[in-house]
């Protein structure tokens, strides 16, 4: 796919932020340059750019629609680094919502900014990956569980298969910080009718183990293979 770029459209015209403006930049785009942008809702838009961060709206090029199957992660903060590529990772692999927890053991607290600085990195995601939708970013306190979703909770030594589990329109899948979940949150999680499920024999780093579970989605309801 050509570059694109990522903008906010309002009666036919496109409105493009500084973040935007700098891509154009480096990308030697001039006014009167023909460029494709999608808004992030599932469309994909051919325009012109009539001057600095504002494009006309000429046509559509492409209408996706969105996945039947919608998944939710909820996790604890991590190292910037190890943030950034997993962001990136869930964008690439569609999940509708990335929901960021402190969690009792977490080490590297959630921010207002931070939240902001993954909405970013969802972007450029999307931009490079060609996903049209781009993934809700926001605090736990934002987030309602849907309806009937399947709401599972990882750990190691539950007897259930990941294989196993229901099927769902909505998967909530709910990630631990490094040093686990306390007997507090395991508590609190099965009350709110979490399910324990065995991801792998093996302990993953949380960017592993949301990349298995995520393709494990996909595979199982035909979307990946």
């Amino acid at each position: 796919m050509s570059e694109i770029f990522f903008g906010e459209i309002k009666d036919k015209i496109v409105e493009f932020d500084d973040h935007e403006i700098n891509h154009m930049k480096v990308m030697r785009i001039k006014i009167g340059s023909q460029i494709l942008f999608t808004d992030g809702k599932g469309e994909l838009f051919r325009g012109k750019v009539l001057e600095k961060g504002l494009a006309s709206v000429e046509d559509i090029v492409e209408i996706r629609s969105p996945q039947k199957t919608r998944i939710h992660v909820i996790l604890s903060p991590i190292k910037w680094e190890r943030m950034r590529f997993i962001a990136e990772k869930m964008t690439e692999l569609e999940t509708s919502t990335i929901v960021l927890s402190n969690m009792d053991r977490t080490t590297r607290k959630e921010s207002e900014s931070k939240l902001k600085k993954i909405s970013m990195v969802v972007r450029d995601a999307v931009k490079q990956s060609g996903n049209l939708y781009v993934p809700k970013v926001i605090d736990l306190s934002e987030f309602e569980i849907p309806e009937n979703a399947c709401k599972v909770r990882f750990d190691l030594d539950a007897d259930k298969r990941f294989k196993d589990i229901k099927d769902a329109d909505d998967f909530v899948l709910l990630f631990g910080p490094e040093g686990g979940f306390t007997e507090r949150e395991k508590e609190k999680y099965d009350f709110m009718g979490f399910e324990r499920v065995k991801l792998t024999d093996r302990t993953l780093r949380v960017e592993t183990a949301v990349i298995v579970a995520l393709g494990g989605i996909r595979i199982l309801k035909g979307v990946l293979l």
